[in-house]
């Protein structure tokens, strides 16, 4: 795996709502060393502190992976408030998410679902994914 870690903002900030709406942020295409990451890659969080990621993702090479190791709760000012915990732990880090591309050239779905303190929604301004593959 290469060491390198990309690290990227959302393109926009989440539009402040109430009640139940969700919030949405999206990213445009991330690539390195011959993988990718397709444009439209969205983490979705609820008030109520869960979370749900969809992308896709492919790759040159077989049997690559793409990992998201943490992705971070950020305010207004960008401090961070906290981080995302998947709902299955990969190799014991609750902050790590990976998807497997056995064949090149293929898309792949890479799907997540995460919890965070729902105390902290009220201050959520964005997010900050720290991926490599």
């Amino acid at each position: 795996m290469d060491p390198v870690i990309i690290t990227e903002a959302a393109n926009a900030t989440a539009e402040r709502l109430t009640g139940w709406t969700p919030r949405e942020f999206t990213w445009g295409p991330l690539h390195r060393r011959g993988r990718r990451m397709l444009g439209g890659a969205t983490w979705i969080l609820f008030p109520n502190g869960t979370a749900t990621f969809d992308a896709t993702v492919v790759s040159r090479d077989d049997n690559s992976t793409w990992v998201i190791w943490h992705v971070d709760l950020l305010d207004r000012d960008g401090t961070t408030l906290g981080s995302l915990a998947g709902e299955h732990p990969v190799e014991g880090d609750w902050r790590k998410f990976v998807k497997t591309m056995p064949s090149n050239g293929e898309h792949y779905r890479f799907r997540a679902l995460a919890t965070f303190d729902k105390a902290l929604w009220d201050d959520i301004a964005a997010l900050k994914m720290y991926s490599s593959c």
